[in-house]
């Protein structure tokens, strides 16, 4: 198993060029086909509002989109021309954008989105997108945090294991990254001091997949009685040094639509390397 495809998602914020840093490196690296997607909050004029302005600021609006676009797709492909990655394609799919996120990531082996931001006009919409991507595309999304990432991404893994069918998965979908890992260490979060006869399984069993995969990575089972499980995940990956945590990516329903679980809200807060869920 390897990424032969990359989706990286690209908007109008400063952040989308540690997104198409991270897609180049790892273009580079396995090698992959990296497909740019402009995906922006709605912004469309509606009819109604087309007939009540003027006709020059709606002709100003609708320039001023189209030039947002075209200015997207100048830095995705100067970013990409540089580093040596010649397999591209560009997306600026109309439609909802949300939907169209999902379906871009989909049909790629690995999506790039960034950490949602906490203020602005467009946080909402962000949080949305990164919810959607990971809880409907059916892939694995690396997440890139606002300082973007280290010199390093993958060197040293940091595993979030929890006996779950999350975590199983993102520990499958991670298999390129862990292969090429010098370093993996999983994590098993528990309040009890004493490990269940289950729980000494599962660990043994992830260790043995990963053995059979070529990594060398070790379970250890921690007591968190004081911090909230969340923060002494990133407590853990800031000792290790990690570059990347991997975890699966939990939600849970709120009326009519999936919010995030406790650590999976926690990480997208607070992480300060990337973060591979998968759900």
């Amino acid at each position: 198993m390897t990424y032969r495809s990359l989706f990286v998602h690209l908007d109008d914020t400063a952040e989308t060029a540690q997104r198409l840093d991270v897609a180049a490196r790892l273009a580079r690296h396995y090698p992959a086909e990296v497909v740019g997607g402009y995906v922006v909050a709605t912004r469309d004029l509606t009819p109604t509002e087309s007939a009540l302005l003027p006709p020059d600021l709606v002709k100003l609006r609708l320039g001023s989109a189209t030039q947002a676009q075209h200015d997207a797709e100048r830095r995705f492909r100067a970013s990409m021309a540089p580093a040596g990655v010649a397999n591209t394609q560009w997306r600026a799919p109309a439609g909802d954008p949300i939907d169209a996120a999902v379906l871009q990531a989909r049909y790629a082996d690995l999506a790039i989105v960034g950490q949602p931001a906490r203020k602005g006009p467009d946080a909402a919409f962000a949080a949305e997108l990164v919810n959607a991507v990971v809880m409907d595309s059916g892939r694995p999304v690396l997440v890139v945090p606002f300082i973007g990432p280290a010199k390093t991404l993958g060197e040293r893994v940091m595993i979030a294991w929890k006996d779950s069918r999350e975590s199983a998965r993102a520990v499958a979908d991670a298999l390129p990254f862990l292969k090429d890992a010098k370093s993996v260490l999983a994590v098993a979060v528990t309040p009890r001091a004493e490990e269940t006869v289950q729980e000494y399984g599962s660990d043994r069993a992830v260790e043995g997949f990963l053995r059979r995969h070529g990594v060398e990575g070790v379970v250890k089972r921690m007591v968190a009685q004081d911090i909230e499980a969340g923060e002494f995940l990133l407590s853990r990956a800031a000792d290790f040094s990690a570059d990347l945590i991997v975890m699966g990516g939990y939600s849970r329903p709120r009326l009519s639509r999936l919010v995030w679980g406790g650590v999976s809200q926690l990480m997208l807060e607070s992480m300060t390397v990337p973060v591979l869920m998968s759900h």
